[in-house]
């Protein structure tokens, strides 16, 4: 398959969005990104297990999953990354390995917990942060 036929299907997948930050040597952190489209699945290089359905939080194990980005979004190791389904879910990790494409990158995200969106009859999930995080592990 040619880079660009991988870069169209890869378009047509991305119905989450990520907002990354990379620690910083002082305080704190620099975010990278705020809701970039992007593609969170299983794949061959990471060998996870089937996530549960979108309506409840992960177990506490980590998950290694692949995030799927066009090649401006270059993550480092231990860069935090937040990724949002279109079911309003947060998918809470860390990066690991990248593999770069001329088409996209894919980079390893070591999962720690999802956050369950907030069933708020419509509201905004940004309006009602403080309640995102009920019931998740």
């Amino acid at each position: 398959m040619t880079d660009s036929a991988m870069a169209a299907i890869l378009a047509r997948t991305y119905f989450h969005t990520v907002t990354a930050f990379r620690p910083l040597v002082e305080e704190g952190e620099e975010q990278l990104c705020e809701a970039a489209p992007c593609a969170l699945s299983r794949s061959a290089h990471t060998s996870a297990p089937t996530p549960p359905n979108g309506f409840c939080a992960l177990p506490e194990a980590l998950y290694r999953l692949s995030l799927y980005t066009q090649p401006e979004l270059v993550f480092r190791l231990g860069d935090r990354v937040e990724v949002t389904d279109e079911n309003g879910n947060v998918w809470h990790g860390r990066t690991s390995d990248s593999f770069r494409y001329p088409s996209h990158c894919v980079t390893v995200v070591e999962i720690s917990h999802v956050e369950a969106a907030a069933k708020n009859g419509g509201q905004d999930s940004r309006e009602s942060e403080d309640t995102a995080g009920e019931g998740s592990v």
